[in-house]
């Protein structure tokens, strides 16, 4: 088609030129010669400037209707902006996808410019960083609050990470731990990765508790077995009633090893799901009947009021050993934690939903807010109200949270410094059945 328009170009020109000569050649006169030329010259100016008019028109699609080079030159600019368009799309898809799922991200995302002000950010890193939306364009280390920030953003490596607090523009008080990275991107730019370990520092600090817990736990009942052993052993002239007494005090530290070692068997059983079904139905009134004449003598001791209330009644669907295991540790803990002449009350009832709601209170001395969060974590204990009990073995609450997560169920705490504490077990309506 390219040669074609040059044919045509050239072959138009020609012709022009044979007539001018001839015209020219007949009238003997070279000014109609010129005149012919100037007006093929005015001609093809027509025709640029038509071409370029059409060029400044943001819409030009269809091509003007001119012919010869210029027709040619004016598909070629038509396929080109084609092409541009097409690439401009396919950029623009791609982008779109790109920041969709960067966006998506769970942890925090910043582009930074060559000066370190903000190019681009994702959503979490307005909350893990307390940035906002409007922020774009402004000096990172002038909106991080941190003082290692500024000094970790020039002399960071590849390797190298930064732990801050930052509070969260979602919930007011809240302190997030959160880790960054940065990594080069780009021509000069940054990338600055955020991502919260709230979570881990958590869990990070239950171990290093469990682990202490765990040791300070085994190593008191040693302690005093050894030393009750030790004088058996150097005493030879101890009489029988003073060897019978220091045998049973190393017998109750042996029990309460014991107990530990069972309850943590218990514990690893039920985080690796080696359970026994949890199907079968059970009588709440059988159940209730008999920690009732469990705890009796108990409740005797300390001259204390237990009740057990069932309304309207009804059957749960579960396992009935983890069920009395469930009642016999917050029970047991009610009791224990209340002073003597307390009350402790246990129900079962219905709430709006439907759902089967154990419900044990106390009137004992409360439980402080901070420590609510953390009442099931392994051998965790309120350091106030350890003063007044100190024969558990801090397993039982992280028991507790087990056995009811098998049985789709929940537990609820609220406790009041001064004026007891409430345990109140959620069981899903799957798994309740009411009395008619």
């Amino acid at each position: 088609m390219s040669n074609n328009n040059w044919v045509w170009e050239r072959n138009t020109l020609l012709l022009i030129l044979v007539i001018a000569f001839l015209v020219g050649l007949f009238e003997q006169t070279l000014f109609i010669t010129i005149a012919v030329l100037l007006s093929y010259i005015a001609y093809m100016f027509a025709r640029f400037r038509n071409l370029q008019d059409w060029l400044g028109d943001e819409q030009f699609e269809t091509p003007p209707n001119c012919k010869g080079v210029l027709a040619n030159l004016a598909d070629k600019i038509v396929l080109f902006k084609k092409q541009i368009l097409l690439s401009e799309k396919s950029i623009g898809e791609h982008s779109g996808r790109f920041e969709k799922l960067i966006s998506a991200f769970p942890d925090g995302i910043v582009i930074l410019t060559v000066t370190n002000e903000i190019k681009w950010l994702n959503g979490e890193a307005l909350d893990l960083l307390g940035l906002r939306e409007d922020d774009h364009g402004r000096m990172i280390n002038h909106l991080v609050r941190h003082p290692g920030f500024a000094s970790f953003l020039y002399h960071h490596t590849k390797e190298s990470l930064l732990v801050i607090d930052v509070p969260s523009n979602k919930i007011e008080g809240l302190v997030r731990k959160v880790e960054i990275r940065i990594l080069p991107y780009g021509e000069g730019e940054q990338l600055i990765l955020a991502r919260e370990i709230t979570e881990v520092e958590r869990i990070n600090q239950m171990r290093k508790d469990f682990v202490s817990n765990a040791s300070h736990e085994l190593r008191t009942p040693l302690t005093v077995m050894k030393g009750y052993i030790e004088m058996l052993l150097t005493n030879e002239s101890a009489d029988k009633e003073r060897r019978a007494v220091s045998l049973g005090k190393v017998d109750e530290q042996v029990h309460k090893m014991q107990t530990m070692i069972e309850e943590l068997l218990a514990l690893s059983k039920l985080e690796e799901g080696v359970v026994e079904p949890s199907s079968a139905m059970i009588n709440i009134r059988d159940i209730f009947e008999q920690l009732d004449v469990e705890f009796q003598p108990l409740v005797a001791q300390k001259k204390q009021v237990l009740r057990f209330d069932i309304n309207p009644g009804g059957n749960l669907k579960g396992n009935k050993n983890s069920i009395l295991i469930i009642l016999r540790n917050l029970v047991t803990n009610a009791i224990n934690y209340t002073e003597n002449r307390g009350e402790v009350r246990v129900s079962w009832s219905f709430n709006e939903q439907g759902e089967g709601v154990f419900t044990i209170t106390d009137t004992g001395r409360g439980i402080a807010a901070r420590h609510l969060t953390r009442l099931t974590e392994r051998f965790y204990r309120v350091p106030e109200n350890n003063k007044m009990y100190k024969a558990g073995t801090g397993l039982g609450l992280a028991i507790v949270k087990h056995e009811l997560e098998r049985h789709e169920a929940r537990l609820f705490i609220d406790s009041v410094v001064g004026e007891g504490s409430s345990f109140r077990c959620v069981f899903p309506v799957a798994r309740v059945l009411q009395s008619k």
